[in-house]
């Protein structure tokens, strides 16, 4: 109940506010939205590509991708690995055909296509990440800029006022502090965030390499 309360006097606080500090919160609410959107269809996202990649590099290590093609539940166009695979063998039938001697030429086109797709396929799983750390690294400071304005507004009450009574600076200070929570509220699940799916992506990364070196390694015998 306290908790509740405590909130709507926050909420009122902050539509009794002055118009800086409006648009302050306004901004950060903003960029939380945003930041949590992302996060959400990243966290999917980025499972996804896990799984995929646990199962590709299971069927690399289990049966010739000359032979053999993925599994059903791998041929989705937002799978990394599907394209990666299929690039590669598409290019050795090209070239090679299945039953041809892979020549060095051939060898070093397929390395080429499927580091071009990885990376490729890296790119799109780090878009928007950026976001997150813009998010990170400027919430904290337009919540300070509203901490300030709130000060400001404080100084400006007591001197229109001639007093320092609590009643006097008490709203603006509240203002601000609420102003820098907000702030950090918005820029900590946003740091967290984006470091832990940039460690996601560079597992990823990993296994797509991986898993480049088994496909090559099969596609050349």
């Amino acid at each position: 109940m306290n908790d509740l309360m405590t909130s709507i006097g926050n909420g009122n606080l902050i539509l009794s506010a002055g118009p800086m500090a409006k648009v302050v919160a306004s901004i950060l609410f903003l960029f939380s939205l945003i930041s949590w959107t992302i996060i959400f269809k990243k966290w999917r996202q980025l499972n996804e590509a896990y799984r995929w990649s646990d199962l590709f590099l299971k069927t690399m290590k289990g049966n010739n991708p000359r032979i053999v093609p993925l599994p059903g539940e791998m041929e989705d166009e937002k799978n990394p690995f599907s394209s990666l695979f299929s690039v590669a063998r598409q290019e050795a039938l090209v070239r090679g055909g299945e039953n041809k001697t892979m020549t060095v030429e051939t060898i070093m086109a397929i390395r080429g296509l499927m580091q071009a797709v990885g990376a490729e396929q890296i790119a799109r799983l780090e878009d928007r990440l950026t976001f997150l750390a813009t998010t990170a690294n400027t919430a904290p400071f337009i919540g300070l800029f509203g901490t300030v304005w709130g000060i400001m507004d404080s100084f400006r009450e007591i001197g229109a006022k001639g007093t320092t009574s609590l009643a006097v600076v008490a709203p603006g200070i509240s203002q601000a502090l609420i102003a820098t929570a907000i702030g950090l509220a918005t820029a900590i699940p946003a740091v967290l965030a984006y470091n832990y799916f940039m460690g996601r992506v560079k597992g990823i990364a990993s296994k797509i390499e991986n898993g480049s070196i088994y496909l090559l390694n099969y596609l050349t015998r």
